[in-house]
C-alpha cells in the first residue's frame, strides 16, 4: 500500500513540475498547449498539445533521463531511428525533439527528453481489436491483410536499409548521425555534472574531468561503420505488437488505464492507424537492434536474452530470444514471427500463445518455444503437428458466411509461426505472400467509419 500511494505521489509531482504554472511548454522555437494526458509508463509520458499558433494537435513525448550518462542515448535512439527511416509512409517521424537539464538541483546530471509527434485520433491496432471485442464485431479479412502489408512494408525499409541508400538516403543518415551526437554530448555532460556532485559531497580534490565515451547499447548509426555506401546494414524491430487488453497506453479510442510497463506482459501497442483508417504507422523504434547478431559466446547470449525480456513484449516475442543459444544467430525473421502473433491478434482477440495458455493454464514461455498454439476451431494436436487439414472452396465458403477466418489468411499465420526460424519467410516472401491474399479476398466495402 505504502509503494502504491509512492507511486501515486510520484505521478502527481511528475505531471505538476512538467509545466510548472501554465498549461504551455516551448520546443525549440515553437510553443504548445498542454491539453491531456494520454498515457505513461516507466519514465516517459505522453501529452496531447496543441499548437498555439496553428491549433494543430500533436503528441508530446517526455522521457525523464535520471541515470546521467546511457540514458539520454537510450532516449533519443528512439530519434535517430525515426530520422534514419524518413521519410517512410508507414513509419512514424519526429517533427521536432529537445533535450533539456532538469531544474531538481538534487540530480544536476538528469536531463528530459521531448519528442514531438504526430497525433493519429484513431489509435494504435490494440484499440480496433478492443473495440472489436466489447462491439462482437471482426476486421473485414482484405481490409485487415492490406493493414499487414502496411507493416510489412514498414519493416521491409528496416530489414533492407541501405547505408545512405534508405528512404531519406544520406541527408536522413546525416540527420540522425547529429541525433546520435547531441544525445553523446547530452551524456556526457551529465556525467560531468554528476561526478562534480560525487567530488563535492565526499569532499575530494577537484581534479579536471576525464570524458568518456558514453557506451552506445544497440545504438542505431554505429552499427554502420565499415559498411560501405549503398552496401545492406540490416536492423530487426524485435517488438512488433498491436498491444496488450491491459495496455499502459490505450490512445483516445479507449478510457485511459494506468499500469506498470515493468512487466512485459503488458504493453503499449506500436502499429498505429492513421487518420484514413487504411494506413499503419509503425513507431517506438528503441527496441530496434543490428541484425543478424551472431552469438559468439555465452555471455553474449545471456545479454541478448535479458535485452529481450525488457524490450520485445512476451506475447508476440519469437522463441530464438526466449532461450539464446550460443552458436546461433538472431536475424529480422524474429519480426515475422511478432507479425504472425499480431495478424492472429487481429482475428482472435489475442496472441495465440496467451490465448494457449490461458486454455491449458501452461506458461506462455513453454508455449510459445514448443510452437503450441491454435485458431479456436482447430484440433490443438493436428496443429501442433502442422497437419492442419486443407478445407474444400465448400467449406471455405461456408467459413467466409460463417465469418470464420478464411484458409488463405491462416496459412500466414502458420507461415510465420515456425518455430525454427529458417522456416519462417524472409519480408520479400511475406509481403508477396500478403499481396497474393489480398487479390484473392473478395473487395469490400472500403467505407471506414469515423
Amino acid at each position: 500500500m505504502a509503494q502504491l500511494i509512492m507511486d501515486v505521489f510520484s505521478s502527481l509531482t511528475n505531471c505538476l513540475f512538467c509545466f510548472p504554472g501554465s498549461p504551455q511548454l516551448k520546443i525549440n522555437s515553437r510553443s504548445f498547449k498542454i491539453l491531456r494526458l494520454l498515457g505513461e509508463g516507466g519514465f516517459s509520458y505522453v501529452y496531447l498539445v496543441q499548437d498555439t499558433s496553428t491549433s494543430e494537435l500533436f503528441a508530446l513525448k517526455k522521457i525523464r533521463c535520471p541515470f546521467g550518462q546511457e540514458s539520454v542515448s537510450l532516449a533519443l535512439k528512439e530519434v535517430e531511428a525515426y530520422t534514419l527511416f524518413s521519410p517512410h509512409p508507414n513509419i512514424i517521424h519526429s517533427i521536432d525533439y529537445n533535450v533539456t537539464s532538469a531544474k531538481d538541483k538534487s540530480d544536476p546530471g538528469s536531463k528530459t527528453v521531448y519528442i514531438l509527434l504526430p497525433y493519429y485520433r484513431r489509435g494504435n491496432l490494440q484499440d480496433a481489436i478492443n473495440a472489436n471485442l466489447v462491439n462482437h464485431t471482426k476486421f473485414p479479412e482484405r481490409r485487415l491483410m492490406i493493414l499487414l502489408l502496411g507493416v510489412a512494408r514498414a519493416l521491409k525499409a528496416m530489414h533492407q536499409y541501405r547505408v545512405k541508400g534508405g528512404p531519406g538516403g544520406p541527408t536522413a543518415q546525416k540527420k540522425a548521425r547529429g541525433v546520435r551526437s547531441e544525445a553523446a554530448s547530452a551524456d556526457q555532460d551529465a556525467a560531468r555534472k554528476a561526478k562534480q556532485k560525487r567530488r563535492t559531497r565526499e569532499q575530494e580534490p577537484q581534479d579536471e574531468d576525464v570524458e568518456q565515451e558514453p557506451l552506445m547499447d544497440g545504438e542505431v548509426t554505429r552499427s554502420q561503420e565499415g559498411v560501405g555506401e549503398g552496401e545492406v546494414r540490416a536492423y530487426a524491430h524485435r517488438d512488433i505488437k498491436p498491444g496488450t487488453l491491459q495496455a499502459v497506453y490505450l490512445s483516445p479510442v479507449l478510457n485511459f488505464r494506468r499500469l506498470t510497463n515493468k512487466n512485459p506482459l503488458y504493453s503499449p501497442g506500436n502499429i498505429m492507424i492513421a487518420d484514413d483508417g487504411k494506413t499503419p504507422i509503425l513507431m517506438d523504434l528503441g527496441s530496434l537492434a543490428p541484425s543478424p547478431t551472431p552469438i559468439t559466446s555465452r555471455s553474449l547470449a545471456l545479454a541478448v536474452q535479458d535485452t529481450a525480456a525488457e524490450h520485445s513484449t512476451m506475447p508476440y516475442r519469437a522463441p530464438e530470444l526466449f532461450d539464446v543459444k550460443t552458436g546461433s544467430v538472431i536475424d529480422t525473421k524474429v519480426d515475422v514471427w511478432s507479425l504472425g502473433c499480431t495478424l492472429y491478434a487481429c482475428l482472435v482477440g489475442k496472441s495465440p500463445f496467451e490465448a494457449r495458455s490461458e486454455e491449458t493454464g501452461g506458461s506462455l514461455s513453454i508455449c510459445v518455444l514448443g510452437g503450441d498454439w491454435r485458431f479456436p476451431d482447430e484440433n490443438g494436436a493436428a496443429q501442433r503437428n502442422g497437419k492442419s487439414k486443407a478445407r474444400t472452396a465448400e467449406q471455405q465458403q461456408q467459413q467466409r458466411e460463417e465469418g470464420a477466418v478464411s484458409e488463405r489468411v491462416r496459412e500466414v499465420v502458420r507461415r510465420c509461426l515456425k518455430v525454427e526460424a529458417a522456416e519462417r519467410p524472409d519480408i520479400d516472401e511475406l509481403i508477396a505472400l500478403v499481396e497474393d491474399v489480398v487479390a484473392e479476398l473478395p473487395v469490400e466495402d472500403d467505407t471506414v467509419d469515423d
